[in-house]
């Protein structure tokens, strides 16, 4: 507390001062003992000495009262330069980043303490090899290794195929003898270097790329042995969706729905065709009709171009994999069929009407490259994490399936039944385990069964593998030719 220098020295010297010095710290030691907390100076004055009371009594309740408004005063405010120094208030912003990290975090706690409960899947997310088998595979009428054992009338043709009595027998040594004596020595050569190109590639446990050079070259070389008659393809290309097989309960509510729904759903081949034949500008019926355009018609580009467009548009349209009826679209690593020259120029007119009204698509693949009547395709895996047998097999099973439907097709053009039921065949691949496969239409559904299989790097299994290989492409290019030029002749 702060006094008045005068006021503090007269009280000091005044000859009273010492008995309320006294009375103070004997009756208030607390109050003496302990300073008053700072404060303005106040208002009031300590008396003069000569104006003091007499008595000690009354000057001891001056002084207490002195003090009690000391008390009751109001503290001093801190002087400019502290409040200066004083820190700055925290920016609204910087609240909000520390009220939002301590949420994170406690979100963060909470949710590594809750249970763990299983995530609905994406509805985008494609559905996995073996939910894809037994769930929309079989949707659509396509089963893989569901029989057991083949029909009789498939089992019969297919080891007339192979020259096989039994498949418990050795198939090597009848392949051997009914192999053509001009094709043994080739395809021993060919055996040895697939054999040590298999070898090889298991070694550097190389990918699907290798494996899949390595095959491509021995289908070649045992379709060179046939020179025009058959086609091989190795580039991939996508085949036409209107080839996939569909649940024939829902084929009415797909074709509503396409009609309603554009971009949603595998354009039909009417839809498609109808894109192909738009208005001709060019003809002289339009160009000498009355109309309200101004100046000559403009020329539209010729019907290929149309044809071209309509193909994209049916290998670009996107689909909902969450459909359970959702298959993909074909897309076979090599793809062996007949080629076109292998017809005659009648044979050749029909093939194209076909293709072109959408009859009989002869040719799956969405752009033309000179093939017709795919027999045997091939789905190689390599050795990595990516590839497994059962993605490949499903990928065969479709593509089998869209083979048999182009042979259907072509049996309902023409008064004409063979007798032997159609097939076609698949080799699938992870690595060097090598598998072929036979399809076939049995009960109204699309069948897939297993015939042998083989690791090709063994010189034994090699071996074995190209003779079936060769005995396949064999039989396309001959009966299988046969029975296709035969239907041709009575459409």
């Amino acid at each position: 507390m702060k006094r008045r220098l005068s006021d503090v020295h007269d009280w000091h010297f005044s000859p009273h001062s010492t008995p309320v010095a006294k009375c103070r710290r004997i009756q208030c030691p607390d109050v003496a003992g302990a300073s008053p907390p700072l404060s303005k100076p106040s208002s009031q004055t300590v008396a003069p000495a000569e104006e003091l009371p007499s008595t000690a009594t009354e000057q001891k309740k001056k002084i207490l009262h002195w003090l009690d408004s000391c008390d009751t005063s109001p503290k001093p405010q801190p002087p400019p330069a502290i409040q200066t120094m004083a820190a700055p208030p925290t920016p609204r912003s910087t609240t909000l980043n520390l009220n939002n990290d301590r949420g994170r975090r406690a979100a963060r706690r909470y949710a590594r303490a809750r249970p763990h409960t299983s995530r609905t899947p994406s509805p985008s997310k494609k559905p996995t090899p073996q939910s894809y088998r037994c769930g929309n595979m079989q949707e659509v009428g396509i089963y893989v290794d569901r029989l057991g054992q083949l029909p009789p009338a498939i089992d019969g043709q297919a080891r007339h195929i192979f020259g096989l009595q039994s498949w418990d027998e050795a198939a090597q040594p009848d392949i051997e003898a009914q192999t053509q004596p001009g094709t043994q020595g080739p395809l021993a050569a060919l055996a040895a270097v697939y054999q040590a190109e298999s070898r090889l590639n298991a070694r550097d446990c190389s990918l699907e790329g290798n494996w899949k050079i390595s095959i491509a070259s021995a289908v070649r070389h045992i379709a060179g042995l046939a020179p025009g008659t058959l086609c091989t393809d190795s580039s991939e290309k996508v085949w036409l969706p209107d080839l996939k097989p569909a649940a024939s309960a829902l084929d009415g509510l797909q074709e509503a729905a396409e009609q309603g729904d554009s971009g949603s759903h595998t354009p039909s081949a009417a839809s498609i065709q109808s894109v192909s034949t738009l208005v001709d500008f060019s003809s002289p019926a339009v160009n000498t009709s009355n109309t309200s355009f101004p100046g000559p018609v403009p020329s539209l580009p010729p019907s290929g171009h149309s044809s071209t467009y309509s193909q994209s548009l049916a290998s670009t349209t996107t689909f909902n994999t969450s459909d359970p009826y959702y298959i993909f679209t074909p897309k076979p690593d090599i793809t062996v069929g007949l080629a076109h020259g292998a017809f005659t120029p009648v044979h050749r007119r029909r093939l194209y009407e076909h293709q072109a009204s959408g009859t009989v698509l002869s040719d799956p693949h969405a752009a033309y490259i000179g093939m017709r009547f795919p027999f045997l395709i091939v789905e190689t895996k390599g050795l990595s994490s990516n590839g497994s047998l059962v993605s490949a097999q499903n990928q065969a099973a479709i593509s089998g399936a869209c083979m048999l439907r182009i042979l259907k097709d072509l049996d309902e053009t023409t008064n004409l039944h063979s007798t032997d039921p159609p097939l076609c065949f698949s080799i699938v691949t992870e690595g060097p385990t090598h598998e072929l496969w036979i399809h076939f239409e049995h009960e109204e559904a699309f069948h897939m069964e297993i015939l042998r299989s083989w690791r090709t790097t063994f010189l034994s299994d090699a071996r074995e593998f190209v003779q079936f290989l060769c005995k396949v492409m064999e039989w396309g290019g001959g009966k299988f030719r046969g029975g296709i030029i035969e239907r041709l002749d009575n459409t």
